[in-house]
């Protein structure tokens, strides 16, 4: 019972010390608690997964997910432990044995633990039921929600264990550090927590010298073809180009930094300067005494940005590539005319509308005598059907009219791609690229194209990607003129039929698609852009939801780390501060040097991981994606948003660690 008041005792009295803790500590069980109820979630598991892939998928990461937590906690627990070895060292001196400060060590941490797991079971239970009310509606899925408990009991026995085998932990941690450290240890172990590390110039400039190197191997997958990501191997240059950045980081951290900032002492007038003469020797300390920490902050920063914006363009490039995927709102391919009616049927029982435009366009597969054709004319494979995808289609380009052309983009609302349209001679054509290609552009080249007897030579005036019909219908699509499609309609028999259906009264119909596909019998030329779309979100919403509950934990760890070590800092020199307003410093200049102490260290992790997560986005998006669409910033926009989320919550995390750090300084 003596433990147990005086833990309350110390709780009471620190408690605004231990209140980011506790909330931390919260959030991360809230996350681990909903999580896990997620993954015991057999209603929502059956509706989202058909071959098991989410509930392996939730095993991995439940794994990640626990080893961060323990992570977490134990260095939480570390820190705290640190601030009051002079305090427990004082409890030895008035005689108190190792065993009951151990007792007391173990009370606190079973309050706070237990303070958290309550706090993080009933956020968790709203967080899951959010979740799931989200999935819900973005999917459509037709879920019984009072089948589904706000406390999963099993998903609470599991963290009850696991909160209870972390404390066990953290107390067997505690007993070894007592024991093992000595009386006098254990008075002076807050001021000597972290092994100082010395600079020099020489790995100052290797650890440069490697970071830039890492960077200009990620850059030069821009190279495409000759880039040594492709000549020597994907995984080697990838593993080196790591190896590059995360020595260099570490060396960069741990030597340069202070390097730097002690050779900025030699230039006095700048060096002294009331604010300066105070930031700079701080610094350099600072990185002497916890460059561990910091350079842990540095990797955590660049994981949190890269696996946020990595997810993010992962989740919007497939999005914004369906309008080249199936630019039509149904596109399906017919045998004979009569199909027309029928499908003309079933959109006015499923989506009755005047605004419904059908247009049928012939495509008539034309050879070319050319020594060198585009990859158009012979990538892609020839469906047949859906279980059948290995065939290679036959090589040739599929031709369609210059007016079908104009009036498909039409009904698919596409103006900008019309107003930059010029009218065709009948020796001149436009070329549909499959990708962008910057080192072949095919324009100005000649084709000659074989129409029965004739060898007839086109010029290729324009290359564009505003394809009018599906990948799945049509790959090496050329775009003649009226005429010479005139002529090729006399000399052959169409290779497909395409009949592509616009309008807005029948958008994001699932009950019409669905009739339209059993009457087609599953046809995998039946192609939608509303279904593609929901497709997409179908089968990556479940994936991106279970990678971001370790976003959001990064977020949290990242942050209060920060937090933890910028108080503990500052509050620790509270006694220069108290000497520096007895020379005459105002509260505002030691606000300022405050806020330029504590800047330091939240902009060296954030910008540092700011350029591994612009080198890491650019690689993937160059080797890992499918590039069907421009180069354009636009594409980037989404880790742009992931990266201004992660400022917003630095920012914010930033402005309360001056709060605090300002308050316990300058309160008297």
């Amino acid at each position: 019972m003596h433990s147990l008041s005086m833990a309350l005792k110390n709780l009471k009295n620190n408690f605004s010390f231990y209140a980011l803790y506790l909330l931390s500590v919260s959030f991360v069980i809230t996350i681990f608690f909903a999580f896990t109820s997620f993954s015991m979630n057999a209603v929502m598991l059956e509706k989202i997964s058909n071959d098991g892939r989410v509930e392996t998928m939730c095993n991995t990461i439940s794994v990640f997910l626990m080893a961060f937590v323990v992570f977490y906690m134990s260095y939480s627990n570390r820190f705290f432990l640190r601030r009051r070895t002079k305090e427990l060292g004082i409890y030895a001196l008035l005689g108190y044995r190792k065993s009951t400060i151990l007792s007391l060590l173990i009370t606190e941490n079973l309050l706070t633990c237990s303070g958290a797991f309550i706090a993080g079971i009933l956020l968790g239970g709203f967080f899951h039921k959010g979740i799931v009310f989200g999935i819900t509606k973005l999917l459509d899925l037709a879920v019984n929600h009072s089948e589904i408990p706000f406390f999963n009991p099993n998903a609470v026995m599991k963290a009850a264990c696991f909160i209870s085998a972390v404390v066990i932990v953290l107390a067997l941690s505690n007993s070894r550090f007592l024991f093992r450290t000595s009386l006098m240890d254990l008075v002076r172990y807050e001021k000597s927590a972290e092994k100082r590390m010395k600079f020099h110039a020489v790995p100052s400039v290797i650890g440069f010298l490697a970071v830039i190197s890492g960077y200009c191997l990620a850059l030069d997958i821009l190279r495409g073809a000759e880039s040594l990501w492709l000549t020597i191997g994907f995984y080697p240059v990838g593993m080196l180009t790591s190896a590059l950045i995360l020595s260099g980081t570490v060396l960069f951290i741990a030597s340069f930094l202070p390097f730097a900032v002690q050779a900025g002492k030699k230039n006095k007038r700048k060096f002294y300067t009331e604010t300066k003469i105070i930031t700079a020797p701080g610094f350099i300390y600072r990185i002497h005494s916890n460059s561990r920490t910091l350079i842990m902050l540095t990797l955590l920063s660049a994981a949190t940005l890269t696996v946020s914006s990595v997810m993010a363009l992962s989740l919007y490039y497939p999005i914004a590539a369906v309008s080249r995927m199936a630019p039509s709102e149904i596109e399906c391919r017919i045998e004979n005319e009569s199909e027309i009616t029928a499908f003309k049927q079933i959109i006015n029982e499923y989506s009755p509308g005047d605004d419904v435009t059908f247009l049928q366009t012939d495509i008539y597969k034309v050879t070319s005598t050319a020594g060198q054709l585009p990859v158009e004319y012979s990538i892609g494979t020839s469906k047949g059907d859906a279980d059948n995808e290995k065939i290679l289609r036959d090589a040739g380009f599929e031709c369609i009219p210059f007016s079908n052309y104009t009036a498909l983009l039409e009904a698919q609302g596409r103006t900008k791609a019309l107003e930059q349209l010029a009218t065709l001679n009948n020796n001149e054509c436009i070329l549909i690229k499959y990708q962008p290609d910057s080192d072949n552009d095919e324009t100005g080249n000649v084709y000659p194209l074989l129409i029965g007897s004739q060898e007839i030579p086109v010029t290729v005036t324009a290359v564009t990607l505003d394809n009018p019909i599906s990948f799945a219908n049509s790959v090496g699509t050329l775009i003649v003129s009226d005429d010479l499609y005139h002529m090729i309609t006399e000399q052959a028999v169409p290779a497909a039929k395409v009949l592509s259906i616009n309008g807005k009264s029948i958008e994001d119909n699932k009950a019409l698609f669905q009739a339209l596909s059993e009457y087609l019998s599953g046809s995998p030329y039946l192609q939608g852009n509303s279904h593609k779309v929901h497709e997409i979100f179908s089968l990556s919403s479940s994936t991106f939801l279970l990678i971001g509950f370790l976003v959001v934990l990064f977020f949290i760890a990242t942050g209060s780390i920060l937090y933890f070590n910028n108080v503990s800092a500052i509050t620790d020199s509270k006694s220069d501060y108290d000497i520096l307003r007895k020379m005459g410093y105002t509260d505002r200049k030691i606000k300022k040097i405050i806020r330029k102490q504590t800047a330091a260290f939240f902009i060296i992790p954030f910008l540092f991981g700011l350029a591994d997560c612009i080198f890491a986005t650019l690689v993937y998006k160059s080797a890992l994606m499918q590039n069907i669409l421009k180069n354009s910033l636009v594409l980037y926009t989404p880790t742009m948003a992931a990266i201004m989320l992660t400022f917003i919550i630095y920012l914010a995390y930033y402005r309360m660690t001056v709060h605090t750090c300002c308050k316990a300084v300058l309160t008297k």
